[in-house]
């Protein structure tokens, strides 16, 4: 003698009447993900796990770039430095730091707002990834610090 093991259940549904239908439901079918709903899932993640990996070098290097600007700033004598002062220092710090993708000679921008105000620093420049095939990333940064703000 086979005994059935599925599990039934009783579901209790009310019609637009208000009366109540009740049906048996078995239990046998799966539920859950099915291959399909795997695959696209991985395939969901594989992306942006790699536009992750593939954006992150950039945004480590503007960090360097963000701390060595507020060092620079944070210096004793920083508000009497000259132009050639401030790239030479600059210089050294993306050296040690390895920073790679801004170039100081078209992207460094030294300003004074006001005549007995502190010296502004900015540095702007591009970034472009590519992604695939003719598929590319342009990341703009734009990074500002103050010489000599009290």
């Amino acid at each position: 003698m086979e005994q059935n093991r599925t599990s039934n259940s009783l579901i209790v549904v009310f019609n637009a009447n208000g009366a109540e239908d009740m049906t048996m439901r078995r239990g046998d079918r799966q539920s859950g993900m099915s291959i399909w709903g795997l695959m696209v899932s991985a395939a969901v993640g594989i992306f942006f796990l790699l536009l992750f990996f593939k954006l992150l070098p950039p945004y480590i290097n503007n960090a360097k770039i963000k701390t060595d600007l507020a060092n620079m700033a944070s210096q004793p004598g920083a508000s009497r430095m000259t132009l050639s002062d401030i790239h030479n220092a600059l210089s050294r710090r993306f050296e040690i730091d390895d920073v790679s993708y801004a170039d100081l000679r078209t992207d460094l921008h030294v300003t004074r707002p006001n005549p007995n105000g502190p010296l502004v620093v900015q540095i702007a420049y591009q970034v472009r990834v590519p992604m695939a095939y003719n598929i590319t990333a342009l990341l703009d940064f734009n990074d500002t610090a103050q010489l000599g703000a009290k």
